[in-house]
């Protein structure tokens, strides 16, 4: 097989250029391949003025998903590494992010610019907005905009981006959620980013007249990578016609027919909010044009596969990989023969081997670790060679982490895991990053941060924290400032001490019994019926208390009059995990109708607790 690389991908670009057609259509923006194009050749004019070489590391990060696409592909196709950050990540991680890629640039948004620390004699370029309005003011105010990195690209024009791009050169590092004092880098090579792009676009059948619909983020791997790079690579068209939330699901899937969408991106999370609050709309994939449905980040259970497929009449891949591996490497559907609901199917391109404890390859049905081989996997762990000859044998077999088996028909199973990963909606996230910024508040002696299975969710993080003289509000709202809003703990426990063993060691089994007991039990009681107001005030404190931890906020800041608008952790994903909260707290069982109708606090106490 001949190996695509960057050069044939923007061939390939120039020719869909030529040709007028749109690489990504967003909710308020159109970017079309010839702009794709210029972009290109600006950023080659960009590294020229500043100096830079093959492989120089960018760090980026913008919550503009249009810019942030051009600016990956175009750093990534000028053979320049780019480090995509999370615009949302706290201001102490993100500077130590930045310290550790000792980036040769850096590239913000102007107010995360204002709140991130960078090294100092970092060059920072600014992304600053476009303003609104027309007329004079509006022409005065456009061209102030142009103060930043648009300005900067216009000044310089273009030049022509390097003729050769060696293999092995790193296309991107994406940190996963190593420690704050320890970040892990993923390092991916051209040679692993394009060769999976071959196989993902080959396997899931993607070429010039498909129509992606992906709505993940684009600071992670399933977002960029199965988004605006793959429609690049295939000169195919990324659909992003509206972010997904709660109140948004019947508008993307009305949207499924209207833009004749080929292929759709998701992780389970989002496929069980479709599944349950979708109304009248089984048959929005049926409108000829759809193909494949696209399941990734995280474990596909093989209930919600089959109610995917039962409720729409379609077919799904469920995609097993890690961000080691680019974002594949494993599939199973019925497209490809291997439509076993539950299992991750067969390898394509890559090799795999099940190990025991003593490194020996288990027997055909038992249990052990999955090793995976092959040109997709990452060169290695940035800056961390002991970490690297950790995870990568010498003979190039990845320890993955995830225990698995294999049956008699060759299809493999994911049946745990090794690794100490909680994976909550296709996000991942280590436990030890936030214990860790637990035990940076004062009033922490001791904290423990793990995962508790959850039926729509995979898995929930929680926390136990040794401590004294701070509430769980108070913890939450530093945990929030601390780290990115979904890393934040769904809930966190106070205990006098944490169970230790004679070594010191905290005693995982006996501190995850604490936290149930502890979390599960209420106030007490009284004997004597309550008073129907008193009944109202008491479902209102629950409800608020409830919404504060699922919302990682302080209690005080809500009322019932508290709209999502209001409460910065109020997403679609946290929407959901209080929903579900107060259906359990409360003994109710909510409607689609009435999940989605919920835009006020004071909303879901009147559904759950009606006078």
């Amino acid at each position: 097989m001949t190996m695509p690389m960057a050069i044939e991908s923007r061939a390939g670009i120039a020719e869909a250029a030529r040709a007028g057609k749109v690489w990504i259509r967003a909710e308020k923006r159109v970017v079309s391949y010839a702009e794709l194009q210029k972009r290109i050749g600006s950023i080659a004019a960009l590294a020229a003025s500043h100096g830079l070489a093959i492989g120089d590391r960018v760090v980026m990060a913008t919550r503009d998903d249009c810019e942030a696409a051009l600016l990956f592909s175009a750093l990534v196709l000028n053979g320049l590494t780019a480090v995509n950050l999370e615009p949302d990540a706290g201001a102490e991680r993100a500077g130590a992010l930045i310290a550790r890629a000792a980036p040769a640039l850096v590239i913000l948004d102007r107010d995360i610019a204002a709140r991130w620390p960078l090294p100092a004699g970092t060059p920072l370029i600014e992304i600053v907005p476009a303003a609104a309005g027309g007329g004079l003011l509006g022409g005065l105010l456009k061209a102030r905009a142009k103060e930043g990195l648009a300005a900067e690209l216009d000044r310089l024009g273009e030049a022509v981006p390097p003729a050769v791009i060696p293999p092995e050169t790193l296309a991107y590092i994406l940190f996963t959620s190593g420690t704050t004092q320890q970040p892990k880098g993923v390092c991916i090579s051209h040679r692993a980013l394009f060769s999976h792009l071959a196989t993902l676009s080959r396997v899931q059948g993607i070429g010039p007249q498909s129509a992606i619909l992906n709505t993940l983020m684009l600071s992670h791997a399933d977002g960029m990578i199965q988004g605006p790079v793959m429609a690049f690579h295939a000169q195919a068209t990324l659909h992003r016609p509206l972010a997904f939330a709660i109140n948004t699901i019947e508008q993307l899937l009305d949207s499924v027919y209207q833009l004749r969408i080929t292929h759709m991106i998701a992780v389970p999370t989002m496929l069980a909010l479709i599944v349950r609050l979708s109304r009248n709309q089984d048959d929005a994939f049926k409108g000829g044009d759809f193909q494949l449905m696209i399941s990734c980040g995280a474990a596909l259970e093989a209930a919600l596969w089959e109610a995917v497929e039962a409720k729409f009449g379609i077919n799904l891949i469920n995609l097993y990989g890690l961000t080691e591996t680019v974002a594949g490497g494993v599939f199973a559907g019925a497209t490809l023969g291997t439509r076993v609901p539950g299992s991750i199917g067969r390898p394509v391109d890559c090799e795999l081997r099940i190990i025991d404890a003593e490194g020996q390859d288990v027997p055909q049905g038992g249990e052990g670790e999955l090793l995976i081989r092959g040109d997709l996997l990452m060169s290695g762990y940035f800056g961390d060679e002991a970490l690297t000859r950790e995870a990568i044998e010498a003979d190039g077999w990845f320890h993955t982490g995830d225990i698995a088996t294999l049956s008699s028909d060759g299809i493999y199973a994911i049946c745990g895991r090794k690794k100490n990963i909680v994976i909550r909606g296709g996000l991942n996230i280590q436990p030890e990053e936030v214990a860790e910024v637990l035990a940076l508040h004062p009033a922490v002696r001791d904290a423990l941060a793990f995962g508790l299975p959850d039926v729509d969710w995979g898995e929930r993080l929680v926390a136990l924290v040794a401590a004294d003289g701070v509430s769980e509000d108070e913890l939450l709202r530093f945990c929030g400032e601390k780290i990115e809003p979904r890393k934040v703990p769904s809930r966190i426990v106070i205990a006098a001490e944490l169970p230790k063993g004679r070594s010191g060691k905290i005693i995982i089994d006996a501190a995850r019994a604490l936290f149930e007991v502890a979390a599960e039990a209420g106030p007490s009681q009284p004997a004597v019926q309550r008073s129907a107001e008193r009944e109202q005030a008491d479902a209102e404190d629950r409800l608020l208390a409830l919404a504060a931890s699922h919302f990682r906020t302080d209690r005080a800041r809500l009322t019932l009059a508290s709209v999502p608008e209001d409460v910065i952790g109020w997403d679609s994903l946290a929407h959901m995990e209080f929903v579900i909260a107060i259906e359990q707290a409360f003994g109710v069982s909510l409607t689609p109708r009435e999940v989605i109708s919920i835009d006020s606090l004071g909303k879901a106490l009147a559904l759950v607790a009606p006078r």
